[in-house]
């Protein structure tokens, strides 16, 4: 993992992402890039003067380069933060732009708040966020408001036992070894159901598939029982002191599940710890 990619709309929660990406990105030696992508429309200085795109594109480069500085060059040598940190500037919609980034091949993760500043535009970013965790090619890990960055040692991986998809475990195995961190795959089923001979059996075959894949990796399979999804992993995560939760994009049944429970913006919009999204 060599390269991050960070969206910013310059709110109090990106600059929290920000700064978890740094210290993510010193941790593993990669290269961060900072993108801010806005449209002229949108800009506007106040209600009596609208900008023009040249004045526009000259705040907005300001403004980029204003946040970089302020989050974290306080603390550390401007010349680090110059060779680790490139700036971008892009014209255009925010959540279309993020994910066709996704799709250069130039990124290895996508890090970005899971909402943004207050108001409305917390309700347009925590959009572009969930929709850029859905669509993009790359992993995507959202940082919730006001965490701190600590050294990752335990992963949670929230899977349907029957849609395991050994890619995937492949890639969750490799990140515990970038991190040196131990991996929980944890499976939630409602309270009401009885564990039958095929979710034993389901269980089991994960298990293995896990070994196969990953067989350098640290893990442990556990079942859980709870009145929905979402409680569930919450649950499980803060019991067991969880670092990421990791969700993957692709499983439709598991998603469809998730996203008919009432607390579907509290966990995915709203995630208690880092969620990373893969696919």
């Amino acid at each position: 993992m060599k390269r991050i990619l960070v969206p910013t709309d310059f709110s109090k929660n990106a600059s929290t992402a920000f700064l978890y990406a740094m210290e993510l990105a010193e941790s593993l030696n990669a290269m961060v890039t900072m993108v801010h992508v806005y449209h002229p429309s949108a800009n506007h200085l106040n209600e009596f003067y609208i900008p023009t795109d040249d004045e526009i594109q000259k705040i907005s480069e300001e403004e980029l380069n204003k946040f970089v500085t302020k989050y974290y060059s306080e603390n550390t040598e401007e010349v680090v933060v110059a060779t680790m940190v490139e700036q971008k500037l892009i014209i255009g919609f925010a959540a279309d732009k993020l994910v066709e980034m996704s799709k250069s091949g130039e990124y290895d993760l996508i890090v970005m708040g899971a909402t943004g500043s207050t108001g409305v535009l917390e309700k347009v970013f925590g959009k572009v966020s969930l929709y850029v965790a859905q669509q993009a090619v790359c992993p995507v890990l959202l940082i919730p408001a006001d965490v701190l960055f600590r050294p990752i040692r335990k992963l949670m991986y929230a899977s349907e036992y029957e849609s395991a998809d050994e890619k995937v475990l492949v890639q969750i195995g490799e990140f515990s070894i970038l991190l040196n961190a131990k991996i929980h795959l944890v499976h939630v089923y409602n309270k009401t159901e009885t564990p039958t001979l095929g979710k034993h059996l389901a269980h089991f075959l994960l298990e293995k598939a896990f070994q196969l894949k990953a067989p350098w990796s640290q893990f442990k399979v556990n079942s859980i029982k709870s009145d929905t999804v979402a409680h569930g992993l919450e649950t499980y995560a803060q019991e067991h002191n969880m670092d990421w939760m990791i969700l993957m994009k692709p499983q439709r049944k598991f998603w469809q599940r998730l996203l008919h429970t009432s607390k579907v913006n509290e966990i995915i919009m709203n995630p208690q710890i880092p969620l990373m999204v893969v696919h």
